[in-house]
């Protein structure tokens, strides 16, 4: 017999587990803080190799005015600007990394409350359904590692071939 309800939720989770593969799914695995700071530092060592990278171009670019100048340079100048630009670019990446991450998170988070939801309820049917059989066929279910294991029960059992 089919369950018109567990046909519906499983339809549910699988369209949801097929659109939502890459996206959505990938979010559920992390806290929102984990996230951002993830995504964060992802966004810091791109920058930070994006940056060097432009700044090298265009040395080479500029590189035939830099050796005319290579002995009139204020090296010190020339770093401390680097740095300021560096340290601008981070904060501004940083920033904007965080308020991306953080809205991709709370965009996904409705998908995933209502994707779990959906699991719990199915769990839920399928171990009614179970505990349903169980009863039809007489079956009791039978734990036997709750509270502990038998070993840890000093049993008086006669021992083989003699007395106690």
């Amino acid at each position: 017999m089919l369950d018109e309800e567990k046909i519906k939720l499983m339809t549910k989770v699988t369209i949801y587990e097929k659109h939502q593969e890459m996206g959505d799914m990938i979010l559920s695995r992390y806290y929102r803080e984990d996230y951002v700071q993830y995504g964060c530092l992802k966004t810091l060592v791109a920058t930070t190799f994006c940056y060097w990278i432009t700044v090298a171009v265009y040395i080479l670019l500029k590189f035939e005015k830099v050796l005319e100048d290579l002995n009139h340079i204020d090296y010190f100048k020339i770093i401390t600007w680097l740095m300021v630009g560096y340290v601008g670019v981070m904060v501004v990446f940083y920033l904007y990394a965080f308020v991306v991450y953080n809205y991709k998170y709370a965009k996904a988070k409705p998908g995933i409350v209502k994707y779990n939801k959906w699991l719990r309820k199915l769990v839920k049917l399928y171990d009614e359904d179970e505990t349903k059989s169980m009863i039809k066929s007489g079956k009791v279910k039978v734990y036997s590692e709750i509270g502990g294991s038998m070993d840890d029960f000093d049993l008086d059992l006669p021992k083989e071939g003699g007395a106690q």
